[in-house]
């Protein structure tokens, strides 16, 4: 009869303890702080994003310029390995030096690449995260404009 009493006890205190409410592992403060940190995370991919296009679209215009073109044919990727050899030396070095600096302006705005990548990957696949990322962009051309 002892033992179950105790047994009862023992299994009320494990329904109270499980039934308790969830405190977070992590206090208010730490939270928000994760929370703080992911909106600069989001706010560092925005800017990079944005130098990055600028750098793009002012070595297209450069090319266009030295080539003499108004543009290139929308079929034709200039970045594709398999152009590559057919690629002037000069237009191949702005080619192949595009990556290694877009990875330099990654860096400046204190991401990684890897992490950069996996955020651009979330960009194109989740349509919430890409709303976020172009509202933080409009904000930012909408403060730089003023």
């Amino acid at each position: 009869m002892l033992l179950q009493v105790m047994e009862q006890a023992y299994l009320y205190r494990m329904v109270s303890t499980i039934n308790m409410d969830r405190t977070p592992l992590l206090g208010d403060e730490a939270s928000e702080l994760a929370a703080v940190r992911q909106r600069n995370k989001v706010k560092m991919f925005c800017q990079s994003m944005s130098e990055i296009e600028r750098l793009r679209s002012d070595l297209t215009n450069r090319l266009k310029k030295k080539l003499r073109v108004d543009s290139f044919p929308s079929a034709c990727n200039i970045s594709d390995p398999s152009l590559m050899p057919f690629l002037s030396s000069r237009v191949r070095a702005v080619v192949e030096a595009f990556p290694l600096q877009a990875e330099e302006i990654v860096k400046k705005y204190g991401l990684e690449t890897q992490e950069f990548n996996k955020m651009l990957s979330e960009s194109r696949s989740n349509p919430l995260f890409r709303w976020r990322v172009e509202k933080e962009i409009r904000n930012a051309s909408q403060q730089n404009s003023k």
